[in-house]
């Protein structure tokens, strides 16, 4: 799995294949897939993700 960071600004709206989304915060980690779970680990270790 690659990963990417990024600064946005405007909306963001789902397209193409993509039919919704949705900000997960360190709490929803059980509403993810299993290698998701180990990325969010790491990023709530290194206090990016509260």
């Amino acid at each position: 799995m690659i990963c990417y960071a990024a600064v946005h600004r405007g909306a963001l709206n789902p397209a193409g294949e993509i039919e919704e989304m949705a900000w997960f915060g360190y709490g929803q980690r059980d509403r993810v897939s299993p290698v998701d779970r180990m990325v969010f680990d790491a990023l709530h270790m290194d206090g990016q993700l509260p």
